[in-house]
């Protein structure tokens, strides 16, 4: 009886039906000895049967599938645009929309192009989330690790971009003074200064063009520009017209510095010295990719979204702590991200691809007229109250008066100016170049600007008569509203100052976001060795590591440096008359600055390649504080760092960053030396 009382819970049956235990006898031994038979019941059969039929969690595409997978979807987003293209050339109901058109449809190809390339990565069959994620997470380590580089240097560039026109003034020598002048007084004295030697007029002005600046309501300031000038391209020197007290205009001639334009194209390039119309494609490439990493990332971070949501575990092994600050970064700017991959990717390929689509006739040649004097055209005063009555929230900045012979706005010229190849207007940004035109450029706050931080709107400077509006705040078709909050997006060119600090802000957490991405992907692949507990550095480790992070480290220290010059390359000279005006070589100028930044760039690399990571970058960090220093240095004393309210916030914000640089290269030479017999 102890026997069988002992054996109770091997007797004790469940309450299943009679049915449910004529299954297979199963031997059991009893810790007493004995042993006996139990029925096992089909119930239970059937239950451990169906774990054994639960489908086996799909494992990760082999390379060879992933590559072709990777092809397929490149094909499908190349046929894509290639069908925005066709759409645009064949269907009457995109005519009428020109560039605009274009421009959208060449918007939905790329977002359409990002998706058919995600959709070939997963496609197959799925039960949970996480059998979805195995597919991506290679992919997504890969293009992570090959791009990330590039796109956080183009984010560091593309945070300065945003200060494109403070920088330059911000770099410019105290202006003369009594530069402001009444409006009713301009045409006047521009015609005494250009009738009083007309015979020693240099070559330099084949049509006149002179621009007013507009301080306060009723007075400005007066330039003629010596050459050809394009948005965000290289700048020509100006004559600035002043009037002192005795009535008498003086002139002096200013040289701009061309560090601001090297700036953004160094932010369209990616970093890559390259010139534009070949680093376009690849530009392009890069972003659909980056669109795809997007898109997976957050396929990825979908299965365990939950569970460390908002967190960063700083304890532990380092590689928790990157995941954390790249998923937190990547899910909070998820939205800025995805804008900027695909309108980047729109201003790579339109410029590749509308001259095949186009269907517009080139642009007029010069037609030979005389030039009819200032006094002749609409007066400042009545083209500001005309520009009020067209768009009441619209301030202008400048008038530019432009007579023919002019300049014209085509690729050639662009890439000779290093202006951007994308173009929203077209074929016709400008009218023809025997036509005159007044532009007016200026802000609305109430409204997204095309620019990247204005809008402009072109009229006739004779009677003021509209000829072009499509990029006038507020008064665009549909179409073109929807195409300028597109770039707006892009560039930030809305919502004001806030908005302007809120992108620089986004665009540091980029930079982030791609570093914390490489240095995942490294820890991710450093050995781990059985008897150690840290993980060993192999030769692909250590080198990517070294150059990821000295390629970025040398883009700040580089364009800390060429900012340190920029108040150097710029200068004021008087001159007497219009004939002693000269032409600055400012293709030479943007030649130095570009052998001063990747000569730097040359040096951290070298440095990263010969001494410790931690006293490199210790050092790197000490000469970009060193260099923004003395750019604020130069520039307080030349008691120029207030002159405007942009340049007083730019030298509050350049004296903080060389704060935060100096702290943090003092910081990591600390800690190096406190680990200097064992550190790397």
């Amino acid at each position: 009886m102890a026997a069988m009382g002992s054996c109770l819970r091997c007797h004790g049956r469940l309450f299943l039906p009679w049915w449910a235990w004529h299954g297979t006898a199963v031997h059991h031994a009893h810790p007493l000895g004995h042993s006996h038979f139990h029925p096992v019941p089909y119930v239970l059969m059937e239950e451990s049967q169906g774990r054994d039929r639960r489908p086996v969690p799909p494992q990760p595409h082999p390379s060879a599938v992933l590559w072709l997978r990777l092809g397929i979807g490149g094909l499908l987003a190349a046929l894509f645009i290639m069908a925005a293209c066709w759409a645009d050339i064949t269907l009457p109901c995109f005519r009428p929309y020109g560039m605009t058109g274009f421009c959208l449809l060449m918007t939905g190809a790329c977002l359409a192009g990002i998706t058919g390339l995600t959709l070939c990565i997963g496609l197959g069959p799925w039960q949970k989330l996480q059998h979805l994620a195995i597919r991506y997470r290679a992919l997504h380590g890969w293009i992570g690790i090959t791009t990330g580089t590039l796109l956080s240097m183009s984010f560091l560039a593309g945070t300065m971009t945003l200060f494109a026109a403070p920088l330059q003034q911000w770099s410019q020598p105290p202006l003369p003074d009594h530069g402001a002048l009444p409006l009713a007084d301009i045409p006047a004295t521009l015609d005494q200064i250009l009738t009083s030697r007309t015979e020693d007029l240099p070559s330099i002005f084949p049509g006149l063009h002179y621009r007013v600046g507009l301080k306060t309501s009723d007075t400005a300031t007066l330039s003629i520009p010596t050459g050809p000038e394009l948005p965000l391209g290289l700048p020509a020197s100006h004559i600035l017209i002043s009037l002192p007290a005795s009535h008498t205009p003086s002139l002096h001639q200013l040289t701009l510095s061309p560090v601001p334009t090297f700036i953004g194209g160094l932010h369209r390039r990616l970093g890559l010295p390259l010139p534009e119309n070949w680093a376009m494609p690849l530009v392009g490439t890069v972003c659909l990719l980056y669109g795809l990493a997007l898109l997976s990332g957050v396929i990825l971070l979908l299965p365990g979204i939950w569970r460390h949501l908002m967190s960063v575990r700083l304890l532990g092994h380092s590689r928790r702590l990157w995941l954390d600050l790249h998923s937190l970064l990547g899910l909070c700017s998820l939205p800025f991200h995805l804008i900027i991959a695909l309108t980047t990717a729109l201003f790579a390929f339109s410029p590749l691809l509308y001259p095949v689509s186009s269907r517009h006739d080139g642009i007029q040649q010069a037609t030979a007229r005389e030039m009819p004097s200032a006094s002749s055209l609409l007066p400042p005063e009545k083209a500001l109250s005309f520009l009020h009555e067209l768009a009441p929230d619209f301030h202008p900045l400048t008038l530019d008066y432009v007579l023919p012979p002019h300049g014209t706005d085509s690729q050639a010229e662009r890439l000779a100016l290093h202006a951007p190849l994308y173009n929203a207007n077209g074929e016709r940004s400008l009218p023809p170049a025997g036509q005159s035109y007044l532009l007016a450029e200026g802000t609305d706050l109430q409204n997204p600007l095309i620019g990247r931080d204005r809008g402009a709107v072109l009229l006739t400077p004779e009677t003021g008569h509209l000829i072009d509006s499509q990029n006038l705040p507020g008064q665009q078709t549909p179409a073109r509203h929807i195409l300028t909050w597109c770039l707006a997006l892009h560039f930030g060119s809305f919502g004001g100052e806030f908005v302007r600090w809120l992108y620089v802000a986004l665009g540091l957490c980029g930079v982030g976001f791609f570093h914390a991405a490489n240095q995942l992907w490294l820890n991710t692949h450093r050995r781990r060795k059985p008897e150690q507990t840290s993980c060993v550095e192999t030769p692909a480790t250590l080198w990517l590591g070294r150059l990821s992070e000295g390629t970025l480290l040398g883009c700040l220290l580089g364009l800390c440096g060429i900012i340190a010059i920029s108040p150097l390359m710029t200068h004021l000279t008087p001159i007497p008359h219009l004939s002693s005006v000269s032409t600055p070589d400012m293709e030479h100028s943007y030649q130095q600055t570009s052998l001063a930044y990747h000569g730097l760039i040359a040096l951290t690399l070298v440095s990263y390649c010969l001494l410790p990571r931690a006293l490199c970058r210790g050092i790197i960090l000490a000469l970009a504080a060193f260099c923004l220093s003395g750019a604020v240095t130069i520039v307080l004393m030349r008691h120029t760092a207030v002159q405007t309210p942009l340049a007083a916030e730019l030298t509050i914000a350049f004296s903080f960053a060389s704060l935060a640089l100096w702290a943090g290269s003092l910081l990591t030479l600390y800690r190096w030396k406190q680990v200097a017999p064992t550190g790397r």
